[in-house]
Parts: structure tokens; sequence; C-alpha cells
């Protein structure tokens, strides 16, 4: 059972992080949410949802880096 969840946390890291991305690149390149988000906040809001797709990137890194880990003991 612990292979199926680390399975669906993977597949959860991975689609989370594109989306993440993608709409922080929304964000910046069309004028999506304009009208509630301008100036300082906007360039706050694309800043933080990139620097969330950071963080889930590292996990997912650590993540296998740790399962190689194991494999190759």
């Amino acid at each position: 059972m612990k292979l199926g969840l680390n399975n669906l946390s993977v597949w959860f890291g991975i689609i989370m992080i594109l989306m993440v991305v993608s709409g922080a690149l929304a964000v910046s390149f069309t004028d999506f949410m304009s009208d509630r988000l301008f100036g300082t906040k906007r360039i706050f809001f694309v800043v933080l949802l990139l620097a969330y797709a950071i963080y889930r990137g590292f996990r997912l890194y650590a993540f296998f880096k740790d399962n190689t880990d194991e494999i190759e003991k």
C-alpha cells in the first residue's frame, strides 16, 4: 500500500508544480485577474507562486534522491 501512496504523491507533486508554474505564467503575461491584482501585489503573487513551485520541486527531488539511496543499499 505504501508504494501506491508514494506513487500518488509523486504524481500529485508533478501536477501541482505544472499548475502553479502555468498559473504564474498566466498572471505574468496575460491580463488574467488584472482587475484584482495590479502593481506590487501582482508581482508578489507571481513570486509567491514561483517560490511554491521551487519548494515543491525540491521536495520531489529529495523524495527521488531518498528512494534511489534506499534502492542502492
